[in-house]
């Protein structure tokens, strides 16, 4: 089993674990992530956005997902103001997304649409 850290705005760790930002993750995707990394032998960082709009910090978020090895963003969930940022995140390698949207240009940017975390198995060769 893996140790597992979720750390939440206003905190960071500076190490090298395999570290994920999850940006508005949905109550399925919690479950899903939750099941998928327990059955990993390594430490890993999970950093977990889902701020409301009283706490609002979008300047860890940037900060954050500079850092971390794989972003998953749920567009849906998020606010207003995270999927201003959107189009940055998802242009990225690192950044996998999810959207129930049919009319969206993020396909434009990245082939990375996601509508389950079954890649993770094959990216970290579980």
């Amino acid at each position: 089993m893996s140790d597992i850290k979720v750390i939440t705005p206003p905190d960071r760790l500076y190490t090298d674990e395999l570290s994920f930002l999850l940006v508005y993750p949905s109550k399925k995707i919690k479950e899903e992530f939750t099941q998928l990394v327990s059955n990993f032998d390594q430490s890993i960082h999970v950093y977990l956005y889902e701020q409301n709009e009283q706490a609002h910090e979008p300047e860890w978020l940037l900060d954050v997902f500079l850092s971390v090895n794989y972003v998953i963003i749920d567009i849906d969930n998020s606010d207003p103001q995270v999927r201003s940022l959107a189009s940055y995140f998802i242009s990225k390698d690192k950044t996998y997304w999810l959207t129930n949207s049919t009319d969206t240009l993020y396909n434009v940017l990245s082939k990375n649409r996601i509508f389950s975390l079954d890649f993770l198995y094959q990216k970290l060769g579980g």
